[in-house]
């Protein structure tokens, strides 16, 4: 199986290719997601079965002021992707967030969505384009560097985050998997507290703003059955 795999110089990217190098993973400059023609020339010169698309704008409050990286790179980016998997017969996977989740957890796949903010739509507009498709997986998922990257967490926050090296090789699992449709990805329900306290014991708790969600935590369990976990 020969994969391609856009956004591969960021943290998720880079973790996959540490477990398998031979996937593709061409620089910003060889594949342009917001070019037609530069996509059109890698697939023709590459040739993958599955591409697995991570590159995206994934700075949730720039979106709020800033709408232009939403709709240039995670919505018409994905779009020009999916045309070119439609055309070429490629299945698609698409990385989108657990912050398109609303209320209370552990949410589901099928459940209905109504994005909180601007960045959760433009990783929702994403997958309305993904589901345009025949063969494609959405694959929902939280993760974060090692260690917790911030000095304080906020309390009373629930999550299924994992650490980047957790995350990986699920959703290397999940690309060579036969699974399709929308899934969630990540770990058992837990507190961001506890969760940054794995990597920084000592961490400072601080209330949780408004803004931020209370429960993006995920039900797994389409995953464990998948994935066979």
């Amino acid at each position: 199986m020969k994969i391609l795999m856009t956004g591969g110089s960021g943290l998720l990217g880079k973790e996959i290719k540490k477990i398998d190098p031979t996937i593709i993973s061409p620089t910003h400059i060889e594949l342009d997601i917001t070019d037609t023609n530069s996509i059109e020339a890698t697939i023709k010169k590459y040739r993958p079965d599955r591409i697995l698309h991570l590159a995206a704008a994934n700075k949730p409050p720039e979106h709020e002021t800033n709408p232009e990286p939403g709709l240039t790179v995670n919505i018409i980016g994905t779009v020009n992707l999916c045309l070119a998997c439609h055309r070429a017969g490629i299945k698609l996977i698409y990385a989108s967030t657990d912050y398109v989740y609303t209320g209370a957890g552990p949410h589901k796949e099928d459940e209905a969505l109504l994005a909180p903010s601007r960045f959760a739509w433009s990783k929702l507009g994403g997958e309305c384009a993904v589901r345009m498709l025949h063969n494609f997986l959405i694959l929902r998922l939280d993760f974060g560097p090692i260690p917790f990257p911030w000095e304080k967490v906020y309390d009373n926050q629930y999550v299924s985050k994992l650490y980047v090296d957790k995350m990986a090789p699920l959703v290397l699992k999940a690309v060579k998997s036969k699974a399709e449709g929308v899934m969630n990805l990540g770990g058992p329900r837990i507190s961001l507290k506890e969760y940054a306290r794995k990597t920084k014991p000592n961490i400072e708790v601080i209330p949780k703003p408004n803004w931020v969600p209370e429960d993006t935590s995920m039900d797994i369990s389409k995953m464990k059955k998948e994935l066979k976990l």
